[in-house]
């Protein structure tokens, strides 16, 4: 174990407001340039008594920063106390914690400490001189942390709920305490959006653009990533924004569905409350060109993804979709419902047929987006209806975190008609503004349809097997 020797404390004296040299001479890491500017404002911002609030676009090494803050606390002062929070538990300890330990094996001070799943501990104190992980489901987690050295750590900041925000602000009391926040700016409100602006004078604020880190550090951001994301959904669009340029979405005009409500569905846990009965399954067909056959799945409160097809033909597809229901047979109740226009017919008549045989268990559903809407009123089709209803059940709903599922829920526009009926913009003008077509959006919102609407034989093609 490294002994606190006359050598060693000097070194700690000195790295105490040297971060950015504890980080090279210590943990042995390269910083970017962007990195290296937000380490050296740290000691400035403790002497200020300020908070540090960090955005950033993808693949910008923000986690990794973290990670590296949290040694540099935990070697450079006496019994320390690190409340790490982010708004998953799959942030939180997949990726926070776990860069943590990677660090810890590479530090020269790796001696010192201990690395459990929950806790980061020096080995004599581990009482008193420690890191821990706290998720966001419960504020009080977080309340009672006293320490003369105390740092507040929130990693996807965007997400956390701003009760959070406030029981950390509250505690920053003592001298030598500071809260640092990073995240992708997802959202146009909350304690991250605040940090950057009511309440930008108690903190020092930055911004990593992917474009920037790229062209610096190809080593840790993709160099191609940001022309993806442009080809696919344009400079001008939210998800370019947040994603490449690290900053906040603008809240297109005329979208249906923000970005904002989008991230917040995809940082919600995605654990099953369970157990369930039902499964429902959602299937945008595609055939051949640039589309995508896209399979979802919603078993309670949460959608994820089966299967993303390219250029396979009907019958591969209805192999596909019956191997998936299957794969659930234990459940009650499986519906199967499918975009009915176009090749998607073939899907419905091949998975029923499959049903007459006895060889699937299964509701199949053929949905035509075209057809006459529940509410024939309000909606133009029952297509538009269906992506209004997703806009409500996304205010509870957990969806997987697929950022071209995110992307193509966040982008879609929509219009009143002559008749003042909600219509969506269609594909071929999505298209004419350079968006593909939203096919995983599509896909997901099919899994919604029996909470609109108990199957039965109407405008759909309906057959219960």
């Amino acid at each position: 174990m490294v002994e606190l020797n006359p050598k060693v404390l000097g070194l700690l004296k000195y790295y105490k407001t040297h971060p950015y040299e504890y980080v090279i001479d210590i943990l042995k890491a390269n910083p970017s340039n962007q990195q290296e500017e937000i380490l050296k404002a740290i000691p400035k911002a403790i002497e200020d008594r300020k908070g540090i609030a960090v955005k950033s676009g993808h693949g910008v090494g923000k986690t990794c920063i973290a990670a590296w803050i949290i040694h540099w606390f935990m070697s450079t002062r006496y019994h320390p106390k690190v409340p790490c929070t982010a708004p998953t538990q799959h942030q939180l300890y997949d990726v926070l914690w776990s860069e943590l330990k990677k660090w810890m094996y590479k530090s020269m001070f790796k001696d010192m400490f201990e690395w459990t799943a929950t806790k980061f501990y020096n080995k004599k104190h581990p009482n008193t001189w420690f890191a821990v992980a706290r998720t966001t489901n419960k504020p009080e987690g977080l309340q009672g942390f006293h320490a003369e050295n105390l740092l507040f750590i929130a990693d996807e900041a965007s997400g956390v709920p701003v009760e959070i925000h406030e029981v950390i602000e509250g505690s920053q009391t003592q001298k030598g305490s500071i809260y640092i926040m990073l995240g992708n700016p997802t959202q146009l409100s909350g304690g991250f959006y605040d940090a950057f602006h009511s309440k930008r004078a108690f903190y020092k604020c930055f911004t990593l653009s992917t474009l920037e880190t790229a062209a610096e550090r190809p080593d840790i951001a993709d160099v191609s990533y940001g022309s993806k994301i442009a080809a696919k959904y344009g400079e001008d669009s939210d998800i370019y924004r947040v994603r490449v340029l690290g900053e906040f979405p603008r809240a297109e005009s005329g979208t249906l569905i923000s970005l904002d409500m989008v991230e917040k569905a995809a940082m919600r846990s995605d654990e099953f409350v369970g157990p369930y009965e039902v499964i429902e399954i959602g299937v945008d067909v595609a055939r051949f060109g640039d589309d995508e056959t896209t399979i979802w799945k919603r078993i309670g409160n949460t959608i994820t993804k089966e299967n993303i097809l390219r250029k396979r033909d009907t019958m591969y597809v209805s192999g596909q979709v019956a191997l998936i229901v299957k794969k659930y047979h234990q459940l009650k109740t499986v519906y199967v419902n499918v975009d009915d226009s176009g090749v998607g017919g073939g899907v419905t008549d091949r998975l029923t047929e499959l049903c007459e045989t006895g060889e699937l268990n299964a509701t199949i559903n053929g949905v035509n987006n075209g057809s006459r809407a529940f509410s024939p009123s309000i909606y133009i089709n029952k297509g538009t209806e269906m992506w209004f209803f997703m806009k409500q059940w996304l205010k509870t709903g957990s969806i997987e975190n697929d950022e071209d599922l995110i992307a193509q829920l966040s982008t879609r526009r929509y219009r009143l008609n002559s008749a003042g009926k909600n219509q969506m913009e269609r594909k071929e003008e999505m298209k004419n503004r350079g968006l593909t077509s939203p096919d995983r959006a599509d896909g997901a919102i099919l899994t919604l349809l029996s909470l609109i609407h108990a199957p039965k034989n109407d405008s759909n093609r309906s057959y219960v097997c």
